[in-house]
């Protein structure tokens, strides 16, 4: 049924994050604009990418090419969800962070809250995981990460609640402690309001450094740590979703309840 596995190194995918207005990479799928689709592929445990020759067979000759020169030998078996999906037809309900964080957001698009708004349409396409041990990949994705959560903090919409709610905030604050002081409004400890915007922070600075103009001694500190730490990019990088995920859930359900 043209379900052999073919195994490739993961820098196969860059092409398709170097060119966002031609290629659409999404969690599990790759298409280009009007001329082909690539319908599934996944990571294994190694990292490596992995798709089926059918699925391949279907590209043009010329995309074909491309793969091949990244095919590998398997380091790895496929994933439990490409075993669970593709060959057991069960759904897999594993916590994807990256996944959640986006469908949150999403919500508070089609919502229209005034707090959090989505830059661009493509925003939310833009953000993929880091798949390479690439420090520009990885730099690149914190800059997307960053243009589609904290971008979307609305600071007018911001410092008006957080007059309502009696704070006062000092007009050079920008719209992260803006949220922050409208948490503490609604009742939340300082330290706890602080602690729940610290991932929004965590992106941003990560942004800042990472694609700095002069990102020098800082910026190779944090590469060092998050390889030691975390083992990969993509690990660091599924770690603060994760965090990130987990206190915008918070934050929503306190702004939901505000008048």
């Amino acid at each position: 049924f043209t379900m052999s596995p073919a195994f490739f190194k993961p820098e196969v995918l860059l092409k398709y994050k170097s060119d966002r207005e031609k290629y659409h990479l999404e969690s599990g799928s790759i298409s280009c604009r009007g001329a082909w689709y690539l319908q599934t592929f996944a990571l294994n445990d190694a990292g490596q990418v992995t798709t089926y020759l059918g699925y391949l067979s279907r590209l043009p000759y010329e995309e074909q090419l491309h793969w091949k020169q990244y095919n590998e030998r398997p380091k790895a078996p496929l994933s439990k969800k490409t075993i669970a999906t593709d060959f057991e037809g069960q759904f897999y309900n594993e916590y994807d962070p990256l996944l959640s964080l986006k469908s949150k957001l999403e919500t508070l698009h089609s919502a229209k809250v005034g707090w959090w708004i989505l830059r661009g349409e493509n925003a939310l396409k833009k953000v993929n995981y880091p798949f390479t041990a690439s420090t520009d990949e990885w730099a690149d994705e914190f800059l997307n990460l960053d243009q589609l959560v904290i971008e979307g903090f609305e600071e007018k919409w911001l410092r008006q609640k957080a007059n309502t709610l009696g704070r006062s905030p000092n007009p050079q604050l920008r719209p992260l402690k803006l949220a922050e002081e409208c948490l503490i409004g609604t009742g939340f400890e300082e330290d706890h309001a602080h602690k729940l915007m610290s991932p929004f922070h965590d992106i941003h600075n990560l942004r800042s450094v990472l694609k700095g103009h002069a990102t020098g001694s800082e910026a190779a500190e944090i590469k060092k740590q998050a390889s030691k730490n975390f083992g990969s990019f993509r690990k660091h990088f599924e770690t603060i979703c994760a965090h990130c995920d987990e206190s915008l859930e918070i934050v929503i359900q306190a702004f939901r309840a505000l008048p």
